[in-house]
């Protein structure tokens, strides 16, 4: 199911959470497919998460994996109830529906943040396939930028000296924003990509109306918006050389992660410690953020670790046929019960040890 429309997926994954004994709420803020399911323990303490996510792509299905999200968020929310009444403080197993953001739940993790659902959560943990084992990845934050350009049409033979070209603005427009490039920082990770979605309705029609479509990202928030801002000022020029008009908007997506290695580094042993070849903790929070998520957003308000599972081969190309068809293969299979078990084993050792999410958060308050 596509995001915003995950009826029967939201349905299937409270139906289980309920039968062991969760509290479940439905429609949370005013998404229908997003829940927040809880299990309380012997008496008050802390309040930790795991995430779920459960919306397909278009045209590939679970291309990006997102049905083992699921899947291993109420498995280790339901083997961490287990122990419950021997410890203090609440699990909860949250759904986030439309993680690649589509529809009115779009992104419905910066949703939450904005309504302070975060806000009295202690730590929220969760994984993702990929083609390796590590935990600790870096996200980039990203902005949308909109430029729809407006023109005159006429005849592109007998009369173009009466019309006004909003393509060639629109062109314009992506080749100022190519140049962009070479005077990027190269310690932000700056991304920006593009599409002309509008472009004319015949070849003998100068085109009154042309759109583009920038995604731009950076590691660095600051610089993000910076950035956005220079995207900008490319189709307003493009806008003035051509005679057009042009209407920008621009919307902040996703923000990057906040690394938290106290967290990151009890959820990266919890791997280990199953034997699994993990990539060390250090080189993964040191690396090259390579994609967005609004889990970024979570961390952004409170400790988070995030961690990967391997259930395809290197080089196997996210958001792919092949990376859904791997989810479904014995060793995508294996793969989610490891990290499942990660999970729940880092869910109750933040609750039976809670000096450790007490370090988490002088670690994100200090960071």
């Amino acid at each position: 199911e596509l995001g915003s429309e995950e009826f029967k997926a939201a349905e299937f994954l409270t139906g289980e959470l309920e039968k062991n004994g969760f509290d479940v709420e439905r429609g949370i803020l005013d998404m229908p497919t997003a829940f927040c399911a809880t299990y309380r323990g012997r008496g008050r303490g802390p309040r930790v998460a795991v995430l779920a996510e459960y919306d397909a792509l278009p045209g590939v299905g679970h291309g990006c994996g997102h049905n083992l999200i699921a899947a291993s968020a109420i498995g280790a929310g339901i083997a961490a109830s287990k122990v419950m009444d021997k410890l203090d403080g609440e699990v909860l197993v949250v759904g986030t529906p439309a993680e690649e953001g589509r529809g009115p739940s779009g992104g419905a993790k910066v949703i939450m943040a904005e309504k302070g659902f975060w806000d009295d959560i202690d730590g929220a943990i969760m994984l993702h396939p990929s083609s390796s084992w590590g935990a600790g990845s870096r996200s980039l934050g990203i902005s949308l930028v909109k430029m729809e350009f407006e023109g005159q049409t006429s005849h592109a033979a007998a009369s173009p000296q009466e019309g006004v070209n909003a393509l060639n603005a629109a062109t314009l427009a992506f080749m100022a924003t190519h140049m962009l490039r070479q005077e990027a920082r190269r310690d932000a990770n700056l991304v920006i990509h593009g599409i002309i979605s509008e472009g004319g309705l015949a070849s003998n029609i100068i085109p009154d109306r042309a759109v583009c479509d920038f995604g731009v990202r950076s590691s660095d928030d600051e610089y993000l918006d910076e950035m956005v801002d220079k995207v900008a000022r490319c189709a307003e020029g493009a806008a003035l050389a051509m005679g057009a008009k042009v209407n920008i908007t621009k919307r902040k997506l996703y923000s990057g992660k906040k690394i938290n290695e106290p967290m990151v580094e009890i959820l990266w042993n919890n791997y280990a410690s199953q034997g699994v070849e993990v990539k060390p903790w250090k080189e993964s929070v040191n690396g090259m953020p390579l994609a967005s998520t609004d889990f970024g957003d979570v961390s952004q308000r409170i400790p988070v670790a995030g961690s990967y599972i391997g259930v395809t081969e290197p080089g196997t190309p996210g958001h792919s046929v092949q990376m859904a068809e791997a989810t479904m293969t014995e060793k995508g299979q294996e793969a989610m019960i490891i990290g499942t078990k990660a999970l729940a084993m880092t869910l109750v050792e933040l609750l039976a040890m809670p000096e450790k999410l007490k370090e988490a958060k002088e670690y994100f308050d200090s960071h």
